[in-house]
């Protein structure tokens, strides 16, 4: 992510909006569907800081005005035809949404309305989903190119830096610094560390 920011602040590629998704209770829009999707066309409603926003979101406000705001919240399908309105109005749209599988159970709705987002778009869009392989959504997503990244393929590079950090603290007094059997004790919390963070 920070790589598409930095390349949008020199001109390389538009600014991407993103979303991430959560389970926390404190936050329930950040698992809706509806939510993600209405966080998206606002994004995409100004693209910079400062900007006015685009005419497609103004009709859809003002739509929403005329009907005394009846409905709260913008549904999945107005999300939708905003998001298509506004990629429209640019050469090259990016979309990421990281940890889908946080999304509440009905997260294959933002898939779907992301695979209608791609087919009716007449502008690129290039969309970037992070998840679990959870069955359903890894079901979706299966016909798009992927790339899977299993725990297993980064346990040496986690295995490294407990290793270092471990090493670190020991050195800089922050860590068994009273202790008595300093090798066994550093052995056994890098082994503890290791095992309890399952590639994680």
């Amino acid at each position: 992510m920070e790589h598409l920011l930095e390349g949008s602040e020199n001109g390389q590629n538009p600014r991407p909006a993103f979303f991430y998704c959560s389970r926390n209770t404190a936050e329930p829009g950040r698992s809706d569907p509806r939510g993600i999707l209405a966080s998206i066309a606002r994004q995409l409603s100004s693209l910079k800081p400062g900007n006015p926003i685009l005419k497609p979101t103004i009709d859809l406000y003002c739509k929403h005005e005329e009907e005394a705001f009846a409905s709260n919240n913008i549904r999945i399908e107005e999300s939708c035809e905003l998001i298509l309105q506004l990629i429209d109005l640019h050469p090259l749209t990016i979309i990421v949404i990281d940890a889908l599988d946080e999304c509440s159970s009905k997260s294959r709705d933002v898939v779907k309305a992301l695979e209608q987002i791609l087919r009716g778009s007449s502008s690129l869009v290039k969309i970037f989903i992070s998840s679990r392989a959870d069955q359903d959504i890894a079901h979706r997503l299966n016909s798009y190119p992927n790339l899977l990244i299993s725990s297993d393929m980064n346990q040496s590079d986690i295995e490294a830096f407990v290793k270092h950090r471990t090493e670190t603290l020991i050195k800089s007094g922050e860590l068994l610094s009273y202790s008595d059997s300093l090798t066994e004790m550093k052995e056994l919390i890098i082994e503890r560390v290791n095992e309890g963070a399952a590639g994680m």
